[in-house]
This record gives structure tokens, sequence and C-alpha cells, in this order.
């Protein structure tokens, strides 16, 4: 048998292995993927397993959004701390959450 008619099928076989575990690894997680939040440091605050703030999509809206909001973050879904990533116009720094 000729080497060049096993390597198709050795790469149809490693192209089915890693798609079940692909597959495998997005129902574990509940196919939920990663966001960014961005909120005036003002307004961040760790309470009882919770992230409040003035949640915003972007840094832009979290400078025009002047009261914290109704979205509630759980302090388990953060992939990490939150970080300054500029200033408002009027000096409030503005942090950026990644989390799920």
């Amino acid at each position: 048998m000729k080497l060049w008619l096993l390597i198709p099928c050795f790469w149809v076989t490693a192209v089915a292995a890693v798609d079940v575990i692909f597959v495998d690894a997005q129902q574990q997680q509940g196919v939920r993927s990663p966001t960014l939040s961005f909120c005036q440091a003002r307004f961040y605050e760790e309470d009882d397993g919770r992230l409040y703030c003035n949640w915003a999509v972007n840094f832009r809206y979290a400078c025009f959004v002047w009261w914290p909001t109704n979205k509630i973050i759980p302090a388990g879904a953060k992939l990490s701390e939150p970080e300054v990533v500029g200033k408002c116009g009027n000096g409030e720094p503005v942090y950026k959450l990644h989390h799920y």
C-alpha cells in the first residue's frame, strides 16, 4: 500500500477527534462566551458574591452612564480582576472586567 493513500485517513481521524473534544468542552461550559464590561471606578462594588457598577458595553458608554445599572455580575464569573483602561472627561477612572 502506498503511503500517500494513508495520509488522508490519518488527517480525517485527527480532525474528527478535535471536533469531538471541542463539542464536549462547549457542553461542559454551557456554551457561554467570555465578555467584557466597562464601568466607572466610583460605582464598582463587590458585595456578597455580586459585582455592582454602572456596567456598559464599551469604554465610551461607561463615561456617559452616571448611575449604577440593574445588571449584576456574579463574582464567580470574573475571569480577571478589574483593570483601569482610561479616564473619562471628568477624570474618573474606567474599569474593564473580563467575565462570563
